[in-house]
């Protein structure tokens, strides 16, 4: 596993885990996958069941698939803005505009397991990330929430499984502080 930083511009804000055999990071993946046609097809077609159960309402796998590219499109754009003027304006920050607790009762403040929402009204997308301030985050990964609980498909399953794996990372290796990743080798 390694640490990607997302911008060069705003150093150790927005970061994300690389993990092997990936020839990219987290965060880039996410959005590189809901940017490729053939990889939305086939996913809602392997998940056209939960995509037409009436949860997001009656859509079909080309609408899905638009709405997909659509919404990833101004998500990423979304967090990126966030992520560089969080660091002027405290108002602002990922943690109050978008990435949220993942268990609602969960006031650890260490570590702690985020989620963020796309940006559409009732949205599918989700980024996985790790809190280790305010304005600093590390991305686990992402996913397409079709069901009600995370823990009800496989995907989904996996992806919090890859949030526990970076949040025992980074206690493993001492990076619980902003300032912890100055002192290690960040990819950019």
């Amino acid at each position: 596993m390694e640490i990607v930083d997302i911008f060069a511009v705003v150093k150790n804000k927005l970061l994300s885990v690389q993990f092997e055999p990936n020839d990219c990071d987290e965060f880039t993946l996410a959005f590189r996958n809901w940017n490729d046609t053939e990889y939305l097809e086939d996913f809602f077609e392997n998940n056209k069941n939960d995509l037409q159960s009436g949860f997001y309402g009656n859509i079909s796998v080309e609408e899905a698939i638009f709405s997909t590219i659509e919404e990833a499109e101004v998500f990423e754009a979304t967090i990126r803005r966030v992520a560089k003027i969080g660091k002027f304006k405290t108002q602002s920050s990922l943690q109050d505009l978008v990435f949220y607790p993942l268990h609602k009762n969960d006031q650890t403040y260490k570590l702690q397991e985020t989620r963020a929402y796309g940006t559409g009204n009732k949205s599918w997308l989700r980024v996985f990330a790790v809190r280790i301030s305010p304005e600093c985050f590390v991305v686990s990964g992402s996913a397409i929430k079709l069901t009600e609980a995370m823990g009800e498909k496989d995907h989904t399953e996996i992806e919090l499984t890859k949030l526990k794996i970076t949040a025992a990372y980074l206690k493993k290796n001492g990076l619980l502080e902003e300032d912890d990743f100055g002192y290690i080798d960040i990819i950019n």
